[in-house]
């Protein structure tokens, strides 16, 4: 089996991996999507019964991890700018093997030049050459009989003592190739007063803009109900997540924050894109977006401690 390249060098400021893997699944696509960023790499394999298996190589932190956690971090990284992805499809080899054009000469054009016989060449036995002098006048070297011999005979040993060689051959490596990493990533890594400053960020954030479409009396708690289930396959965590009235109710403490936000903020995101697609509500957008960077404006330092200033910025064109 050979891997065959189907898509190269896409940029994944273009490129929606989420939906580039549900794309390549539903054809039953045979292959692997390799994700590659500065200091970071990832292989996505898809195999014929429809299955994933992710393989992460952090390279910074020094994190080699697969499973579940791991794919939740490399949809999240494919949405950084100036990465690359490339999609290879696993096919036979006869599938690649290209045609090659046969030419056959005419009979007139082979050319019909004496072919020169090998020159003959008389052998002795090495034991019948000595080092006294022959007829040249020079000393001959004698080789010990059994040296040609013994290297032949040590190479299956070479062989088989390299073919037994662990795989882990790298006592160095400055990391395990384990998947602890993904117990770890389950680990509280807020303390319950940055949680708790969290939450009531994202519901003042999702409460303003509720506020602006109840103007228009469009139900923002079910626009985003909406949202979140569009994009519960890659963000879980959105299912048993609940909003109401400038609050978010979330029991699960072991969500990494940086995944938590970037969820709220992609079902936010769909939400303005599709009042942005319907000129009738022009007006609900424009006092959306305004409501928003007011809020960045105030909450900067808070916003920036949990990552969410760029990205909001990004959603906003700003």
């Amino acid at each position: 089996m050979k891997n065959r390249p189907i898509h190269e060098n896409l940029d994944t400021s273009f490129v929606n991996l989420s939906a580039l893997i549900k794309y390549l699944r539903r054809r039953q696509f045979a292959g692997y999507v390799r994700i590659e960023l500065s200091g970071y790499e990832a292989d996505i394999h898809l195999t014929a019964e429809n299955q994933l298996k992710v393989r992460e190589y952090d390279h910074i932190a020094g994190r080699v991890a697969e499973g579940e956690q791991a794919l939740q971090r490399i949809l999240i990284r494919s949405r950084e700018p100036g990465g690359i992805i490339n999609v290879y499809q696993t096919v036979a080899e006869s599938e690649v093997i290209e045609k090659t054009e046969i030419v056959v000469e005419k009979p007139e054009m082979i050319k019909t030049d004496p072919i020169p016989a090998p020159p003959i060449i008389e052998s002795k036995p090495l034991a019948a050459q000595t080092n006294g002098a022959n007829g040249s006048g020079k000393p001959k070297i004698e080789f010990p009989a059994n040296a040609i011999v013994s290297n032949i005979e040590s190479e299956p040993a070479k062989r088989e003592e390299t073919s037994s060689v662990p795989k882990t051959i790298f006592p160095n490596v400055p990391f395990e190739f384990t998947n602890k990493v993904e117990a770890k990533a389950k680990q509280p890594s807020l303390s319950t007063e940055d949680r708790e400053m969290l939450f009531n960020l994202m519901g003042e954030l999702l409460g303003s803009v509720d506020r602006s479409l109840g103007m228009a009396k469009l139900e923002f708690p079910t626009a985003f109900q909406k949202a979140c289930a569009e994009i519960s396959a890659d963000y879980p965590f959105l299912k048993t997540l609940d909003y109401g009235k400038g609050k978010i109710y979330y029991a699960d403490a072991n969500t990494n924050p940086k995944f938590f936000v970037a969820g709220i903020l992609e079902a936010l995101r769909r939400i303005l894109d599709k009042l942005a697609a319907n000129s009738k509500f022009a007006e609900v957008h424009r006092y959306s977006i305004q409501k928003i960077l007011a809020l960045i404006h105030q909450r900067r330092p808070f916003y920036d401690k949990f990552s969410m200033t760029k990205p909001l910025e990004k959603i906003l064109g700003v």
